[in-house]
Formats: structure tokens, C-alpha cells, sequence
């Protein structure tokens, strides 16, 4: 299967008419003022994110490799990009788009064979295409690594040329220099994206040369002895064939130069007719009965990720089913900072999925130049969104409420789970004491219960000394509802006591026939605790007897109502 590398590859292919004498290859060091190294790093919140994690995993011991592993996650993804000028001779880099995705800064390094390296920082990102999976960026300033940048290839490749790779694949967690050498094995290739989309990708140029992960977004190369570097520029490395061997593709120059002409002229004038295009694909994907945030991921901006991936990731965790979870680690798979734009775009689908179909569609579209408020009716209910052109894209920037970067969504959440652990919902185990009058005999009595949360039965007893007192087990359904700083927790319990009762035995005397009688109820009650004092709570409950066992001929009725009010704890 074909898959867009998540380890960036580089190709550079090299290509000389066939002679009849040995090839003179020219030598791979002056590549390296043309070809960097990418490094990006993420949204300043994604960054807090998983410092905080640090923070918290710092504080036992064992967690040193994990800390590491967020270290190195940190220091940002890396690929490779090459110099690309234009006919003004203004330089840029040129590389793929999935390997500055949801970068919130970029930077070039360019490493010559003595070791000496020369790094950019701030590169600008000009524009950027999913589809085509190519970006652009600029230098900052007039900051140049060279005066010129590499030629394109001006014919067709052919199949059996040789050609060339390099670039910056990784070596345990470094980054290093590599130049590998093939052939073109298809000029033209195409294919369907996956098993279930029959639509065809491509044309690309697939071809032998060496690459390994870190080698995206380098260019594919022939030899060419009157360019800068000695190589020619035929295509963009993008894709690697998993299983295949040696199968590794390219986009053709052809395509990448209408990209590159697109990007650096842009018109205003059809930014909406772009968002126009651009809606009408969104909604069309809303459109039917299954999870739709795989979709509604493409289109959110590294901003909207960044600012809402904590809160969403939350949410995920708390609401999300069984499935959700998985496709959020299998995503985490391929990027963490894709997996966590599933997260937001999951709480986003939740904010106006029902049940069954969603029927979406575009009420109202209002703004100017780079930014637009858009409402959707979904599911007959209205949802704003703002969209911004991020890299030459529209992106979502905002969605309704959910997914605004309101930092007090995730405050108001962490108090509100703050608060429900100091209420003890849900405990594992309850043990109380108190009194409780009984209706017919007219006395108070002692009363204590325990509860078993996970197995839902108990148990209670009533003393009022020898002359009465009883135990026995019971089942109760308990709800759990947490009120601000309180919780409340109704309950119903059925039930069973054996009873001692003197009064009893004495009215019967020699003639009974069962000394203990046996009473089954049902009671109903509340309790009340708060945060405040966590684990204390107090309850009220009322007791009736459905029935009595005992011997017929006694004709004074035994316990047959209570009523009690007692004081716990949760553990």
C-alpha cells in the first residue's frame, strides 16, 4: 500500500544521455548549499501542554524515559527542502507540505562536509497545499544562504535514467547527510489512494535512489553540468510505497512550477470563489451517517489545533467511545499533533451530532480579504466558524463555542473535575451511624449502614438495646449528581432484616413458632455532601415493610415504618 510518509523523504535523481563511455558524476558536496535540513516546532500551547505533563511526571520516579521521549517530541519534526529562485532571483525553499504541517516556527539548515552548518530561523510559510502535498517558504529578510537556487529540469525524465537522492534521513534521533543513487522506474505513475477511494493520484515519478526516513520534501535530481550545482531539479520527493521494494515517488516539476506560480502571484480576487470551493467540499463531507472529525480535521487551522487540543483531548477522553480512542491512537501513530487535531475536530462534530444523518448546509457567509465568519445550519440548528487563508488555504479558525481557544473552557473543566473527585461520587464504600425512630414502637434507636458501591448491596442495623434490634442486607440503585459544591445521592433500597423483638416473643410465648421475624422492605432516602468537607456527607431516608414473616396468631403488628437520619463518610 502507498501511504504519504510521516518520516519525510528526500530523492534527488540524476540523469545523463547514455554514452558509451562511464558517467561523470559530479560531486554531491556542492549540493549542500542547495539542500537543508527542516526543523519545526509546534503552537506555543502545545508546547505548555507537554510541559505540564513533564512537570507532573516529574514528580515520581520511573517516568525519566517518557520524560525524554516528550523532550525529543518537542524539538519538533524535521525533513528536508532545497533552494528554489525565481526568474527575479528571490530565493525560497521548496518542500512538502506535510512536512512543515502544523508548524508554528520553521527553520533551514545547511551543513557543508567540514561540519560547519548555517541555519535560518523564521521562515516564512507562503503558501501550502494538502492536495499536492508541496510547500513554499521564504527566508526572512534579505538573509540568503546563496545567491542562486536550483535549476528545474526543462524536458520529461525517461524511464532508466539514473538519478540520484539526498538529504537528511535520521540516525537513531539525528539528522544526517546522505547522497544514494538509482533509476526512474516509471515516468508516469498512477494510483488510487486507498482500497475504499478509487481516486487517482498522480501522475508521479516513481524511482530506485536510496531514501530513508527524514528524506521529504528534497528534490529529485538529474545531472545537468551547466546548473549551480551540477543537478537539475525534475521532482519533489513525497511518497514511499510500503511493502514495495525500492518504490519511492516524486512530483514532477510540471506540477510543482504551477504551484510555485500560483503561490507567488496570488489574486485577492478569487480568495472567495477559493472559500467558495472550499465550503462546499466541507459540507459535502459532513454529509451521511458515520463519524465525519476525520474530515473536519484536514480543515482546521494549526492555530485552532494548538489553542483547543488540551480542552478537546479532555473531552475526548471523558465522552469519546471506544473506537474514537482507538482512531486517536492509531493517528498518534502517524502524527501527534494530527491526533490531536482529531481531538478538536471530534468535539466539534459532537457539538451538533444527534443521532443518525447530519444534513449541513451554508446559511450566511459574511467578512473581506483573509478572514470570513461562515454560519452552517446543521441538524437545524445554526453554528458559527470563522475561516482564515492559512498558507494559501481556508482553514477553520474558530468553530462556535467548543473549539474558540477559550482557555476558560479547560479551567471551568479541570475545577469542575477538582470538585467532583473532593465530593467522592461514586465512592467504593460508605459507613454511617445515626437514629431512627420506628413509627410503631415509638422509640429512637441506633441506626448504622455500610455500602458496597461496586457489588450495590449493604447492610444496616437498628438497636434499641436487648429488648430490640435487627440486621439484614440489602440492594439499592444509587444516582450520583453533583450540584456545584454539593452532591446529591438518591437512593432506593430492597431488603431484608431479621428482627429481635422481646415485645414479640413475649406476646406469643410457648406457642412460637418463628423467634426471629423476618421483615422485607423497601426504603428511599438522600444524601448530601460537599466539597467542602470531602468524604463527610448526611442522610434522611424512610423505611416501610412490605411484609412480615412471623407467626399469624400474634395479632400486635412488629416494625413496619422508620424513619432515620444518620451522618457518613465515603472512602
Amino acid at each position: 500500500m502507498i501511504r504519504h510518509s510521516y518520516f519525510f523523504l528526500l530523492v534527488l535523481i540524476f540523469v545523463f544521455p547514455i554514452s558509451v563511455f562511464p558517467q561523470q558524476v559530479p560531486a554531491a558536496s556542492g549540493l549542500r548549499d542547495y539542500v537543508g535540513l527542516i526543523n519545526k516546532s509546534y503552537h506555543p500551547d502545545i508546547v505548555v501542554f507537554f510541559e505540564k505533563i513533564k512537570a507532573d511526571l516529574a514528580k515520581s520516579k520511573g517516568n525519566e524515559d517518557v520524560i525524554k521521549a516528550i523532550d525529543i517530541f518537542l524539538r519538533g519534526d524535521s525533513g528536508s527542502g532545497f533552494v528554489y529562485s525565481d526568474a527575479r532571483g528571490n530565493l525560497y525553499v521548496l518542500t512538502n507540505d506535510h512536512v512543515i504541517s502544523q508548524a508554528s516556527t520553521l527553520s533551514i539548515t545547511f551543513e557543508r562536509q567540514d561540519g560547519y552548518k548555517r541555519r535560518f530561523d523564521n521562515l516564512r510559510i507562503i503558501a501550502a497545499d494538502e492536495e499536492l502535498d508541496l510547500a513554499i517558504l521564504a527566508f526572512p529578510a534579505a538573509d540568503r544562504p546563496t545567491t542562486r537556487g536550483m535549476s528545474f529540469l526543462d524536458r520529461p525524465v525517461q524511464e532508466g535514467e539514473d538519478v540520484f537522492s539526498a538529504g537528511f534521513p535520521g540516525l537513531g534521533i539525528t539528522p544526517i547527510w546522505q547522497f544514494g543513487r538509482g533509476m526512474v522506474s516509471n515516468a508516469a505513475a498512477r494510483f488510487q489512494k486507498s482500497i475504499s477511494d478509487e481516486t487517482l493520484m498522480g501522475p508521479f515519478i516513481q524511482h530506485t535512489a536510496q531514501v530513508d526516513p527524514g528524506n521529504s520534501g528534497g528534490p529529485l535530481l538529474v545531472v545537468q553540468q551547466n546548473a549551480p550545482s551540477g543537478y537539475a531539479v525534475a521532482g519533489i520527493n513525497t511518497l514511499v510505497a510500503v511493502g514495495r521494494q525500492a518504490a519511492n515517488y516524486s512530483i514532477p516539476v510540471n506540477t510543482a512550477q504551477d504551484f510555485i506560480n500560483a503561490a507567488l502571484n496570488p489574486r485577492p480576487e478569487t480568495y472567495r470563489d477559493t472559500l467558495d470551493q472550499r465550503l462546499t467540499k466541507f459540507v459535502e463531507g459532513l454529509a451521511g451517517n458515520r463519524a465525519v472529525y476525520p474530515h473536519i480535521a484536514k480543515y482546521l487551522s494549526s492555530a485552532c489545533v494548538g489553542e483547543n487540543a488540551e480542552y478537546a483531548m479532555s473531552e475526548m477522553y471523558d465522552k469519546g467511545n471506544a473506537s474514537v480512542r482507538r482512531a486517536f491512537i492509531e493517528k498518534t501513530e502517524d502524527s501527534v499533533v494530527g491526533a490531536m487535531g482529531y481531538a478538536v475536530a471530534w468535539i466539534i462534530e459532537n457539538s451538533f451530532r444527534s443521532s443518525g444523518t447530519i444534513k449541513a448546509s451554508i446559511k450566511e457567509i459574511t467578512g473581506a480579504g483573509e478572514e470570513y465568519t461562515v454560519i452552517f445550519t446543521i441538524n437545524n440548528k445554526e453554528h458559527s466558524s470563522k475561516w482564515i487563508r492559512e498558507y494559501s488555504n481556508w482553514r477553520i479558525r474558530s468553530f462556535g463555542t467548543v473549539a474558540a481557544g477559550d482557555k476558560k473552557l479547560l479551567s471551568r473543566k479541570l475545577s469542575k473535575r477538582e470538585t467532583e473527585k473532593k465530593l467522592r461520587l461514586g465512592s467504593a464504600f460508605h459507613i454511617d451511624t445515626g437514629y431512627a425512630y420506628l413509627l410503631e414502637k415509638e422509640s429512637s434507636v441506633l441506626f448504622a449502614s455500610a455500602e458496597f458501591f461496586y457489588y450495590n448491596f449493604g447492610t444496616q442495623l437498628y438497636y434499641a438495646g436487648t429488648d430490640y434490634w435487627s440486621i439484614g442486607l440489602y440492594g439499592f440503585y444509587r444516582a450520583d449528581i453533583p450540584v456545584g459544591s454539593f452532591g446529591l445521592m438518591p437512593f432506593v433500597r430492597l431488603g431484608f432484616d431479621y428482627q429481635n423483638d422481646k415485645e414479640y416473643k413475649d406476646a406469643i410465648g410457648s406457642d412460637l413458632e418463628i423467634g426471629f421475624p423476618i421483615a422485607f422492605y423497601g426504603q428511599a432516602g438522600i444524601k448530601i455532601t460537599t466539597a467542602h468537607v470531602p468524604g463527610l456527607y448526611m442522610g434522611a431516608g424512610y423505611q416501610y415493610n412490605l411484609f412480615n414473616w412471623h407467626d399469624d396468631k400474634f395479632n400486635k403488628t412488629p416494625l413496619k415504618r422508620a424513619v432515620w437520619f444518620n451522618v457518613g463518610y465515603a472512602f
